[in-house]
């Protein structure tokens, strides 16, 4: 559950791992997810749009999304939600750089060593972050320490094997080399 889930939503993130992007935007589309936080609606479909390829939508949400997170985070400067939300639409908004620096404030302000939970998501966040700039060597890094802790929520080989978030890093050997990794499960 890196930034994406965050983003996404549990809901859509399973229609988004089964490649279903459509039904995804659907899930904030209607229903109650498509009422309760506009900032969180615009976000989330930004993500979507832009890992099924639809880049213009998604620098259409992007744009939306990116003024109330950016004024978002000036008033609640910790609220590490809108930080993995607004990587994404400076991703979609090719920010690359600012991405990963959004990704990691994130990380700064809960690593994985104060919160297990939340700080695995954010590290995997900023992993997928950087998966998506091209900074494959630290996404890999990055999911390799995941891989060695307790992390299975957030990062595991079987997710990474069919998560549409590796498609760009996929076939790096660093990212091959992962997959054949034996993964720490908890004691």
């Amino acid at each position: 559950t890196g930034s994406s889930d965050m983003a996404i939503g549990t809901r859509g993130e399973t229609f988004v791992l089964g490649r279903d992007f459509n039904a995804a935007l659907k899930t904030w589309e209607t229903g109650t997810a498509a009422t309760i936080n506009e900032r969180q609606r615009l976000a989330a479909k930004t993500a979507i749009r832009f890992l099924a390829g639809d880049l213009r939508g998604a620098q259409a949400d992007a744009e939306k999304a990116r003024e109330q997170l950016e004024t978002r985070l000036r008033e609640q400067p910790q609220d590490v939600r809108s930080l993995r939300a607004l990587s994404w639409v400076y991703l979609a908004l090719n920010r690359k750089t600012d991405a990963i620096n959004i990704a990691r404030r994130a990380v700064e302000l809960l690593p994985v060593e104060k919160d297990a939970v939340l700080g695995s998501g954010n590290l995997a966040g900023l992993a997928e972050i950087q998966a998506r700039t091209g900074a494959t060597s630290d996404a890999v890094e990055n999911l390799r320490r995941l891989l060695t802790i307790p992390a299975g929520e957030t990062v595991s080989i079987p997710r990474l094997k069919i998560d549409p978030i590796w498609d760009p890093i996929r076939n790096d050997p660093g990212f091959q080399t992962l997959l054949t990794m034996k993964e720490h499960v908890g004691q």
